[in-house]
Order: C-alpha cells, then structure tokens, then sequence
C-alpha cells in the first residue's frame, strides 16, 4: 500500500474532500455560535428591557418567572450587587455580560433606572449543549465522509487504473500481442505504443545477439576442435617420449576446459534455461580448478588450500559449476599478494576466502554489476562476479560477500560464499 498509486490517489481523493468539508464544518460551527450569542443577548435585553419598562406595576417578577425558569431577575440599590453575583458586579456600568459558576455560564444583563440597578441572569446551560450536540454530529459527519471518501477513491481510481493494471499482468505474463489498443485512452495508449516500440527494439536486440553468439560458437568450436583432434592424434605416435605425452594431454584437457567454458559463457549470453544437471564431486571440481593457479600461489608466496570434504556432492551443470569455480579462485589469486587462499564447503555453502587487499565498503554493492571494478589492479575486467551471480541464479544458488579493506586489520580480506543447499 505504502507504493500504490491506486492508494494515493484515493487518499488525495478523501484528503482533500475531507479538508473541504472540516472547513464548511467549522464554518457552521462558528456561524451558529455566533448565532447563538445573539439570541441570547436578544433574549436578556428584551425580557430586561420589559422588566425595567412595566417595573412600577404589578406583578412584574411574576411575569418574569413564567417567561422562562432560566431567567433569574433581582432589583437591587445602585451600590449593591445580589447574593448570587460576586461584588464586583455592582461597579459594572449597565451592559451585558458573562459569567460562570464552574462549568455553568450565565449571562448577566445590568439596567440602571431612577437610581435602583436591575440584574437579569440567564443560565445559558441548554445553548451550550446544543452547540457540543452540534459540534459532536459535525464531527462525525466529517469522519464518515472521510472514510466514505477513501472507499470511493479507492474504487475509483481502481476504475482509472483499470487500463494500466491491464497493460502491467499482459508484460508480466510477457504477452507477445501489441499492448496498444484503440479502445484504451489517450495517454494510456501513448504509454502503451511506447512500451511496444521499446519491445520491438529489444526483440531485435536478442535476435541479433543470438545470432551473433551462434556465429562465435561455430567460430571458436571449430579450431578448438581441430587442436584437440590434432593433439589425440600426436598422442597415438609410439615415438613420442613421456614428456610430450603429458604436454600432449594438457593440451586435450585445455580444449576440453575451453570448450565447456565457452559453452557456459554462451548459456549465459543467450539466458537460456539449463539443459544439463548432474550429480558431481565438488571436491574433485575444486582440485581441478584449483591446480590450475598452483603456480601462481607458488610464485606469490601465497598457500591455496582447499578444505572440502573429499565426498561433497553437489546438482550442477559441469561446465558451469566449473567456470563458477575458476572465476572464484582466480579472483582471490588476482588480488593476494600474501597470506593464504582457502576453499572450503561448510553447511551447505561454497566458500572461498583470501588474506588480499579486500573490498571497500562502497564498493561492495556494486561488485556483482557487470564491468564494474572495485580496484586498478590489471588483468580483471569485472566480470567474474556477475558471471559469477548469473551461474548462481541459474542453479537456484545464493551467493554473498563479506570484505575487510583496512590495512593491518586481522580480518583483512574478502569471503564469498555460495550456498548451494537449503
């Protein structure tokens, strides 16, 4: 609810008809308030005003009494001001006034004739509960309309929206029918012909970079076919020493590793699903990949240590399980210049870790972005985490990385893992 526009525009929608009618409200309010106090005023000044006018007949507090029980008159000395009202009053020139007793308000009118003052008390109690009645109904009022408010904005924006909700489940179902239609509104179909054009240009894309893949696998399959074809053949010469043999046979193995990486690196250039998945031995694929950076670690200084249990098992494709591994390794070996390399599986993750330089913190939410690179250190070109994630992604894996970039920190380095089980 917190992103959907259906919800904000219903909320713009009883917001706004809410504030307009809290403001008719207090408006109301006001007017009938003020309304009020004028009656009441009305009321004091005439029944005092007849009072003081017929006070030399008879019969004039009696009169008085049946005009109202809220109404209270007393005639008093022009110095003296009746029990019920403070002292104060008597010093008060003739007028109206207001006075309370707790939370009672009455209203004091005040006449002066022929040297006698007249005091007239209204207890205005019944007006006032009027006004919280109306105060109490006009909040309601405005509460209700608010959530009827909401409800209608809801439903209608849901009437509104009703079009791009439509465009939005055909993209997601990947739809492959023009999403334009005569039917929908303007700018609704000016979205949607945009969207189609954008389609268009992608479908065109894939097209050309699926062709363009298909034509580098015949390429490249077609030579590295040749070498391992030619250097069998060398292998059946009996004059060949032993020597040459093993030469001869890391140059098959090469073109073996060559080609299943090449048809990994296509899997993930064309996003294709996966076609081959086998039970394998983690460690013996570690061993493999591992063996080739042996003579780097060795030159370096640096131990490569792999620490998987010698019957891990694993569902992977082969050449895929394979590329993930050399990327891995041959990252730690790229950026260790001391210290040691560890490969190790540990509840049911994958994890490769080194003593290198690490990775800075900003860093680190980049590093499986295509192309990027988080250091100048030659020989990366930021893809081998990406490809990295996309194998993972393939696999139903989730891969992570922790990093330390402080120098002389005991933790310096950095620690990916991929756990391949639940």
């Amino acid at each position: 609810m917190r992103n959907s526009l259906r919800w904000r525009l219903a909320w713009s929608l009883a917001l706004l008809s809410t504030l307009a009618v809290l403001i008719q409200a207090i408006a109301l309010f006001v007017t009938t308030e003020e309304q009020e106090e004028d009656m009441i005023d009305e009321v004091v000044n005439t029944a005092l005003d007849y009072y003081v006018s017929h006070s030399d007949r008879d019969g004039g507090p009696a009169m008085l009494a049946s005009y109202s029980d809220r109404l209270r008159l007393f005639r008093t000395s022009k110095d003296v001001a009746p029990s019920p009202l403070p002292a104060n009053f008597s010093a008060k020139p003739a007028g109206n006034y207001e006075w309370f007793v707790g939370d009672t308000e009455y209203h004091v009118g005040i006449r002066e004739q022929r040297g006698e003052r007249y005091y007239l008390l209204y207890d205005v109690s019944e007006h006032e509960e009027r006004l919280a009645r109306l105060g109490w109904q006009l909040l309601g009022g405005v509460l209700l309309l608010g959530v009827t408010s909401l409800w209608l904005g809801y439903w209608l924006a849901g009437r509104l929206l009703f079009q791009l909700q439509k465009i939005t489940d055909r993209l997601q179902r990947d739809d492959s029918a023009p999403l334009h239609d005569a039917e929908l509104d303007r700018e609704v179909g000016l979205l949607a012909r945009a969207l189609d054009d954008y389609r268009q240009r992608n479908r065109e894309l894939l097209a050309r970079e699926r062709e363009f893949t298909a034509n580098v696998s015949h390429e490249l399959r077609t030579p590295l076919t040749r070498v391992r074809t030619s250097a069998e053949l060398l292998l059946e010469e009996p004059a060949l020493d032993e020597r040459a043999r093993q030469r001869l046979d890391r140059i098959v193995t090469s073109a073996d590793d060559m080609e299943g990486r090449l048809r990994g690196l296509l899997f993930l250039a064309r996003e294709l699903a996966l076609d081959e998945r086998v039970s394998l031995n983690l460690r013996q694929q570690a061993d493999v990949s591992a063996g080739q950076h042996v003579a780097a670690c060795a030159a370096a200084g640096v131990q490569l240590n792999v620490h998987v249990p010698t019957n891990t098992m694993v569902d992977a494709d082969p050449a895929l399980l394979g590329l993930l591994l050399d990327n891995l390794i041959g990252n730690a070996v790229r950026y260790t210049r001391q210290g040691s390399i560890d490969i190790d599986f540990r509840d049911g993750a994958l994890i490769v870790s080194d003593t290198g330089h690490g990775i800075a913190a900003e860093h680190l939410a980049h590093v499986f972005d295509r192309h990027y690179r988080a250091s100048d250190i030659p020989g990366g070109m930021g893809l081998g985490l990406s490809i990295v994630e996309r194998i993972c992604q393939a696999h139903g894996w989730h891969c992570g990385i922790e990093s330390v970039a402080i120098p002389g920190d005991p933790h310096q380095g950095t620690r990916v893992h991929v756990r391949m089980r639940a």
